[in-house]
């Protein structure tokens, strides 16, 4: 694929470009007026994407929908709009009605997903042994099982880590060590991954690699 020739196109690119150069002008020299310019350029297109994509979600799910026939659509339009009531002092107490419905739906829901997704399937995960599996599948298998078990002792705050305890405990504690790190090891990639995409983006502006 050429450079392209649109003139919108490349006017876009070259608006890209300059922006990136801005934001890299903070953590490769210090917070100057370009780097101002183009953070406060991010925030109001962002703000401004989200604004038409919630007039345009309101639009699609609700108002089109209720005109359509889909009257009981109207009981979440109207507990969304009595939540501005919050602004106003005289009316703000409904606005707490409504937000404690929503946060209890919303904390059930999520209550729900957590216990299955981060609890009930690792631990499934962990206890299910691999079928027809390789030595290296076996020894990742109980890998996992001994390092879930002494993770796990290494939070028992009801008795000292002494005695029969102290192995385990002392095994979780570097266990959870390794997680962390690794953890901070894809923060490190993943940072990397996305200069290493703005270098790429700049270098094909600049018409140095193809697009």
């Amino acid at each position: 694929m050429g450079y392209p020739t649109d003139p919108v196109t490349v006017i876009g690119i070259w608006i890209g470009l300059a922006l990136t150069l801005m934001y890299y002008s903070y953590p490769l020299y210090k917070e100057t007026i370009a780097y101002r310019f183009a953070e406060h350029t991010t925030i109001a297109c962002s703000f401004s994407i989200s604004i038409v994509q919630a007039v345009r979600l309101i639009r699609d799910n609700a108002v089109t929908p209720l005109i359509g026939g889909t009257y009981h659509l109207i009981v979440p339009i109207v507990l969304g709009i009595t939540l501005y009531t919050q602004f106003f002092k005289r009316t703000r107490w409904i606005s707490r009605y409504v937000m404690s419905f929503l946060i209890g739906v919303g904390t059930g829901i999520a209550a729900v997903g957590v216990i299955k997704a981060q609890i009930v399937s690792q631990i499934l995960s962990t206890i299910t042994p691999p079928l027809n599996a390789t030595p290296l599948e076996w020894f990742n298998y109980a890998f996992i099982g001994i390092g879930f078990i002494c993770a796990t002792s290494y939070f028992i705050l009801t008795r000292e880590h002494k005695g029969l305890l102290y192995i385990p405990t002392r095994i979780g504690r570097y266990m959870i060590m390794l997680g962390l790190g690794a953890y901070f090891g894809n923060t490190v990639m993943f940072r990397e991954t996305m200069l290493a995409g703005r270098v790429e983006y700049i270098l094909r502006c600049l018409g140095i690699i193809p697009w």
